[in-house]
């Protein structure tokens, strides 16, 4: 009870009037790929993943979650967006003493991650200076960010901690714009509940030529609960510094098909992702589980923008 009264508190304590409370910050982080989330699994629950974090994939919303893996997991996804945009994350997670030969739980020493995040597009055309209706060529962007986790359990406690060092490489054209940031968190874990919170994105200025932004640091608190083996709920709100708050509400029915083979239907909503045209902030998807084998999927609509389809794997060995 005392572990809930603190998290409690730090979560009331967070700097809501810092983060996202004013318009005249609005739009103004560079990276924003940053934002763009990890996993079929957690898109189609809206994002409210901070809580939950039951795999590899918790490297990106709150790496205090891979602190209860208890052997390697490997996750890729890849997710085609609108105006050719492409979308792309893999992290491969290991308990520290995933091949040693001890009587001690293989997280024991704790769980580190590797991540990679990528968003590129190509074909933009290439302007001269003088009046034409053809381009001189085309170039690309492409945006990069390299990521290790650590996350520890303390002992019998039902807590969790992590965090996450990256390093952020983005590029337009020739022209390169670079940073580093820190994520952490926390995760509080006692069926059939769960309290998260914690930050992403605190960092350098990513700097282009004579021009500097910051990236988009964002404060999170997240809660979920497990009514039954078949059905969990999530919820997180998100404190962008760039934007108002934002609301994701998340949930996931998983029923047995046969021995080892399981799947799930998920549905999600986020405030931030609405859109003209659209279903405001709705996400759909299902996922197919086969003994250490995650197969997911998620529909995530963007109105005018066209729709997003999200793809992810999930490997345990």
């Amino acid at each position: 009870m005392k572990r809930l009264i603190i998290l409690t508190a730090m979560a009331c304590s967070l700097p809501a009037t810092s983060y996202g409370m004013g318009s005249s910050e609005r739009g103004s982080s560079s990276a924003d790929f940053l934002k763009i989330g990890a996993g079929a699994r957690p898109a189609a629950m809206g994002g409210a993943f901070a809580a939950v974090a039951d795999d590899a994939q918790a490297a990106y919303f709150n790496p205090a979650g891979l602190a209860w893996l208890k052997r390697p997991e490997v996750a890729g996804m890849h997710e085609t967006r609108f105006a050719g945009l492409s979308y792309d994350y893999a992290t491969v997670a290991v308990p520290l003493l995933a091949w040693v030969d001890t009587p001690r739980q293989r997280n024991d020493y704790g769980v580190t991650a590797l991540s990679f995040y990528s968003l590129s597009v190509g074909g933009i055309e290439r302007r001269g200076t003088t009046e034409t209706d053809q381009p001189v060529d085309t170039f690309g962007s492409t945006d990069f960010a390299y990521a290790l986790s650590y996350a520890y359990a303390v002992a019998d406690s039902g807590l969790g901690l992590g965090g996450t060092a990256k390093f952020v490489d983005s590029a337009i054209d020739a022209t390169h714009g670079r940073a580093f940031a820190l994520d952490g968190g926390a995760l509080y874990r006692r069926e059939p509940l769960f309290l998260a919170l914690g930050w992403r994105n605190l960092g350098t200025r990513q700097r282009f030529v004579s021009a500097s932004d910051p990236l988009p640091a964002t404060w999170y608190a997240g809660g979920g609960y497990r009514f039954s083996q078949s059905l969990l709920a999530s919820l997180e709100l998100d404190l962008p510094r760039d934007d108002g708050p934002v609301v994701a509400l998340g949930a996931e029915y998983r029923r047995s098909l046969a021995r080892n083979l399981s799947a799930a239907a998920r549905l999600g909503f986020n405030s931030g992702n609405t859109a003209p045209g659209g279903i405001a902030g709705m996400s759909l998807g299902f996922g197919l589980r086969y003994d250490g084998l995650d197969l997911d999927f998620a529909w995530l609509p963007a109105g005018e923008l066209g729709d997003s389809f999200r793809y992810s794997l999930v490997v345990r060995f």
